[in-house]
């Protein structure tokens, strides 16, 4: 006699859903930054290495927005992983979170047509910026509730995962000020201090400076 199928967990199937939607909104963002490169127009073989001279602004802003939004990917994967059942809060500022992802692509090409000088650029920060703080909420709302809605391995890692996901848009806040002084150069490599400042705050874990007590317990 066959064995009776598993019941199906509506939790689960929820949560995977809400994921498999995330992940697909982060992948066409990332194909939608190489579809909005195009070669000067009149470049031929011959002037190819030329072509991608001219095109210089606009690789540097792919390659950058394409690190950021990966890196940004990655601390998603991380935070959703570690949810242990689907939350319809979370799913909420989870759908405005992938918002402000979605916005990538076009405040991209401000930055390929001019460059850092103008306010393209300062957009391209400020979006990076909102990007960081949306990413900061929905941590603290997955959060908010740790014995129901975090695996127990997650726990008390909320201070680190906050530092982390907060470091890209610290470092185009920086970016972001540098510009308005007048400082266009330094305001361009601002996206350099996003590894340190995440480098950083994993040492801190480490040294037990970011770990805190899981919510509802006594700290020691």
């Amino acid at each position: 006699m066959a064995e009776a199928p598993e019941p199906v967990d509506p939790q689960h199937v929820l949560l995977e859903r809400m994921l498999f939607f995330s992940d697909a909104v982060f992948a066409i963002v990332l194909t939608l930054l190489a579809l909005e490169l195009r070669a000067p127009a009149g470049i031929d073989d011959a002037h190819l290495l030329e072509g991608l001279v001219e095109m210089k602004s606009e690789l540097i802003a792919f390659a950058v927005s394409f690190a950021v939004v990966g890196v940004c990917w990655m601390a998603h994967l991380t935070m959703m992983r570690a949810l242990a059942r689907f939350d319809w809060l979370v799913a909420v500022v989870n759908l405005v979170f992938l918002f402000t992802i979605t916005v990538t692509p076009f405040v991209t090409t401000t930055v390929g047509i001019d460059g850092v000088l103008g306010n393209g650029w300062r957009l391209y920060c400020l979006t990076f910026v909102v990007i960081s703080v949306v990413q900061a909420v929905l941590l603290v709302v997955c959060h908010r509730d740790e014995a129901r809605l975090v695996h127990e391995a997650h726990h008390g890692r909320l201070a680190f995962r906050l530092a982390q996901a907060s470091s890209p848009g610290a470092s185009f806040a920086v970016g972001f000020g540098l510009s308005l002084a007048g400082q266009p150069f330094l305001s361009s490599f601002c996206w350099v201090l996003a590894p340190v400042m995440m480098l950083a705050a994993r040492v801190l874990e480490l040294r037990g400076a970011l770990t805190s007590p899981p919510s509802g317990e006594e700290s020691a």
